[in-house]
């Protein structure tokens, strides 16, 4: 779940001295709205009020999806099962709706630091592709610096440890943020707003009841363990490298298939194979054993939400192992360079080869391609 940033009202209390319904009702008398956060080793709540009603109410255990609902009914019988750490936050009445209603969301697994891109230059990127998510900021190790929150590219507000009221349009605050990160090493961490529906919830201990429902708020924070010990990462990866033998299968069901036609390949295709061809040159000229395409493919999933042709289980963008690119029709040709050759920038940071790509592709054939279509090589 994601919390504001600010420092909480009341913190270090335990469920089991606390009448709940009371407590929000003592809280709404006091401050007026905010939002109480209740953990336990493997269930999170989460219960948004303002002065007069309960705005929301979260509900998440370990590896399920989140259930919401405008009442109690689902946050009071854990509360009696066992212990919960209870802390309590701020929200004026500016915020608690945005926190309140915050639509579904999805953590990606990249983690970005300040030394490998500034972030203004990340703003820049995610405004356009017009993102609406969130950027999660750590300053100098220190957890819980900053969120900012964006809407289609624009950046709306943030939530700042040094902050109050949960949600600060102010560009004092972000001028702020932006100095500590020129003194100090900082770490991102995104996450997008999405519609895409969770996995429902298959069964519900309590009766049913209109008011609840499987929430889109948050995608499980909690990874749950690929079968057979395989690395999260080790599963993708073999989704992608994976093939399936077409003439084996008809056979199989006593069929022929005529193979489609081939279609020559458009100028920009061509140029953006020699953009990967230098691509994985220059990334395996490195010292040690390096995978240039299973890493820029693992990019192509953590950017997912921004990509969303790039993802390699909707099949629209095919890298293949000579680093020719397939794309299906539906997908235009310059959103798919334009993606392709962002993450693969994003390669070549994390392997600080950025002298070294600069320099192969001045020497790069199709360039004025490139150059007419208005995509940029250098980043």
């Amino acid at each position: 779940m994601l919390l504001p940033k600010e420092p909480p009202f009341l913190t270090g209390l335990n469920s089991y001295y606390l009448d709940i319904e009371k407590f929000i009702q003592h809280l709404q008398g006091e401050i007026g709205s905010g939002c109480l956060y209740c953990k336990a080793a493997d269930q999170e709540m989460m219960v948004y009020f303002d002065e007069y009603d309960i705005v929301r109410g979260l509900t998440q255990k370990n590896n399920e999806p989140a259930l919401v609902a405008n009442q109690l009914d689902h946050i009071l019988p854990p509360l009696q099962e066992k212990n919960f750490q209870v802390t309590i936050y701020y929200l004026d009445a500016d915020s608690i709706f945005f926190w309140g209603q915050m639509p579904a969301f999805r953590r990606t697994q990249e983690v970005l630091t300040s030394d490998k891109m500034r972030l203004p230059d990340l703003i820049f990127r995610l405004s356009q592709k017009e993102f609406s998510g969130f950027i999660e900021i750590d300053v100098d190790e220190k957890e819980g610096c900053a969120v900012l929150f964006f809407y289609e590219g624009q950046r709306r507000g943030g939530s700042y440890y040094w902050g109050s009221g949960g949600l600060s349009p102010s560009d004092a605050d972000y001028n702020t943020l932006l100095g500590m990160l020129q003194k100090n090493r900082g770490t991102y961490h995104l996450g997008y707003f999405t519609t895409d529906p969770l996995a429902p919830v298959l069964e519900n201990p309590l009766p049913s009841s209109n008011q609840w429902q499987p929430t889109q708020e948050v995608e499980p924070e909690f990874e749950p363990e690929p079968e057979q010990d395989v690395p999260l990462h080790a599963q993708y990866i073999q989704g992608i490298q994976s093939t399936t033998n077409s003439e084996d299968v008809a056979d199989s069901v006593n069929t022929k298939k005529e193979p489609p036609a081939e279609q020559p390949l458009s100028a920009l295709n061509k140029a953006l194979n020699a953009f990967i061809a230098v691509f994985m040159q220059t990334v395996e000229s490195k010292k040690g054993k390096t995978e240039p395409l299973i890493d820029l493919k693992l990019k192509f999933i953590d950017f997912s939400e921004i990509y969303t042709f790039l993802d390699p289980y909707k099949h629209l963008c095919t890298v293949e192992n000579d680093g020719t690119v397939t794309l299906a029709q539906t997908v235009s040709e310059q959103e798919a360079a334009e993606g392709i050759i962002d993450c693969a920038w994003m390669v070549i940071d994390d392997n600080k080869l950025h002298k070294r790509f600069r320099a192969a592709l001045v020497e790069m054939e199709y360039q004025e391609v490139f150059e007419a279509h208005g995509i940029h090589l250098e980043q």
